[in-house]
């Protein structure tokens, strides 16, 4: 006799003494020494008043749950020797489930909503269609395939239930109160289905509280506080009937075929998750528009704190400067030229607290350009209008200068007004001078000037890396400066705000108020100005915050 042959005659389940206990002390005892066969084509109704065991039974029975202890075969397989992924593929393959609750997706028409029987037990797509139609012509909605679960009656959901379930062609219908949620007419509808089923050789377990149910199963079994007991016709016996189960050896499970576990394909996981974006456009979008925003709340927030990192390290930066310009107020008719003294520097030195002070003008050369003949070429002439800046030796200290090669300006060169000049890098670079050891020279317009040296780079007036920097006393004689531009002061930390009160004084005590000092705000300031950056970046956040929440909350209920 073959295998197959074999599992003709092999009963569809058997249970011998199958215990179920749930806690440990004291412990219930859901299910006590159960012993039932089911053969092939038969039609059993479990009946039983609440708490007594019946949904127990049907998930041990449905591979649901593990018995505490006894044995349960299926088709021959020992179930215990199953693994969790195993035991799905046995129940998703050869049983079929029936709910009360109908479980049907409502955004997915009747043919969808079955055939995803097989795409989760991972079986192939060729011919699903086919045998989703053939189901559902069975239970008799080949008329609604195509329609909405919302669109159905009560008793048609629960045909497309039954025919999700037998599109496997599963060995055993398991139902858990198939009647529960219809009015009488639907119940008995489905109840001669279930008849129909059980002609053309389908196994049917029910459970149920209806005693109409009941009596249409031609084999009933009672279970009273986890004993099962057999049901005579028209009353129960104490478990001494003719047609009480019997138990028998367990089954041999030698030479079985392999339990193969389910579980979806790639393909059919692609093809849900595109069919999930578009059965339901509107929640889609506002997922995607929250995943968007959500990531675009991450990239803003980690840029707002950035911002907001450097807006304080600025803010901090200016409370630790030690700079102070000192110019000239402009007045009704103009800057006064005069107003700063030519010994500015001389009086600030004097100060406590100042570390450095020189004098910056910017010189007008009218329309002369700024000529030289570049040392790596000599035949190509460059002219360019350049900045030309008049400076006081003090001035490169007080800027923070780095002298890339050569020499500074020196008071010597001021005093005897010597055509000499200080370029920055930016300006050495147009006009082609890398280095001072050939003795460069540059005209201004008609005067010629000897470079003496280049600057690298400067902390402060960045405006000097592009000029031409001369002798103060040679840019009064050349291109009659007549008084200094600015004083630049290099103070210590800590007392610039006492060396702002006492520059007006030194400079100009016949009247301070000519002056106008730029210079580091004070601390209460740098911290209002935190704190307001603070605020900002909160108030960013939150709303963000907002935003994503309102997204999320529209997605679970406006949808």
């Amino acid at each position: 006799m073959t295998v197959i042959e074999q599992e003709a005659f092999r009963n569809v389940l058997e249970l011998h003494k199958v215990c179920r206990h749930f806690g440990i002390v004291p412990g219930v005892r859901a299910l006590v020494d159960v012993d039932l066969q089911l053969e092939p084509g038969e039609y059993l109704a479990i009946t039983g008043p609440s708490g007594a065991g019946k949904s127990t039974l049907l998930h041990v029975i449905g591979c649901l749950d593990r018995p505490t202890s006894g044995s349960y075969f299926f088709e021959g397989v020992d179930t215990a020797k199953l693994s969790d992924r195993q035991r799905a593929g046995l129940r998703s393959r050869r049983i079929g489930f029936v709910f009360q609750s109908f479980h049907l997706l409502p955004h997915r028409s009747v043919l969808e909503n079955v055939m995803l029987a097989e795409v989760y037990r991972g079986q192939s797509s060729q011919g699903r269609r086919e045998r989703a139609l053939a189901a559902i012509e069975r239970v008799g909605l080949s008329h609604r395939t195509d329609f909405l679960p919302t669109k159905l009656s009560g008793g048609e959901k629960q045909r497309v239930a039954i025919a999700r379930a037998l599109v496997g062609s599963p060995s055993l219908l398991l139902c858990d109160e198939p009647t529960g949620n219809l009015d009488s007419k639907s119940s008995a509808s489905i109840l001669d289905l279930f008849d129909v089923l059980n002609q053309q050789g389908l196994t049917l377990v029910i459970v149920t509280h209806d005693e109409n149910v009941a009596k249409r199963a031609s084999r009933r079994v009672h279970i009273i506080d986890g004993r099962l007991e057999a049901w005579k016709v028209g009353r129960m016996e104490d478990g001494h009937t003719d047609e009480q189960t019997t138990p028998t050896a367990p089954p041999q499970s030698s030479n079985l075929p392999a339990i193969r576990p389910s579980g979806l394909t790639i393909r059919d996981l692609f093809d849900e998750a595109i069919a999930g974006m578009f059965v339901r456009p509107g929640r889609t979008m506002l997922t995607m528009l929250g995943i968007i925003i959500g990531l675009t709340a991450l990239v803003a927030t980690l840029g707002l704190s950035r911002t907001a990192s450097n807006r304080i390290i600025s803010q901090f930066d200016e409370l630790a400067a030690t700079e102070i310009v000192v110019t000239a107020k402009s007045g009704p008719s103009g800057v006064d030229p005069k107003v700063i003294p030519w010994d500015a520097p001389t009086r600030l030195r004097r100060l406590n607290g100042v570390v450095a002070a020189g004098t910056l003008s910017e010189v007008d050369i009218g329309d002369a350009l700024v000529s030289a003949s570049p040392v790596k070429d000599p035949q190509s002439q460059t002219a360019f209008k350049l900045a030309v800046q008049a400076a006081s030796p003090g001035l490169f200290t007080a800027v923070r200068a780095d002298l890339a090669t050569g020499r500074l300006l020196d008071w010597g060169h001021s005093n005897r007004m010597d055509r000499v000049a200080v370029l920055g890098p930016g300006a050495a670079l147009r006009l082609g001078i890398v280095g001072v050891e050939q003795l460069p020279a540059i005209a201004i317009g008609d005067n010629v000037y000897l470079v003496i040296g280049i600057l690298r780079d400067v902390g402060r007036q960045p405006d000097l890396l592009g000029s031409v920097i001369i002798p103060e006393g040679t840019a009064r004689r050349d291109f009659g400066l007549t008084g200094p531009g600015s004083v630049v002061v290099e103070t210590q930390i800590g007392a610039t705000s006492l060396i702002v009160q006492q520059i007006p004084m030194a400079l100009r005590p016949d009247n301070p108020l000519l002056l106008k000092l730029a210079y580091p705000p004070e601390p209460k300031r740098v911290r209002d100005a935190v704190q307001s950056d603070l605020n900002i970046l909160f108030l960013m956040l939150g709303g963000l915050s907002l935003v994503v929440g309102a997204i999320g909350i529209g997605n679970i209920t406006l949808v």
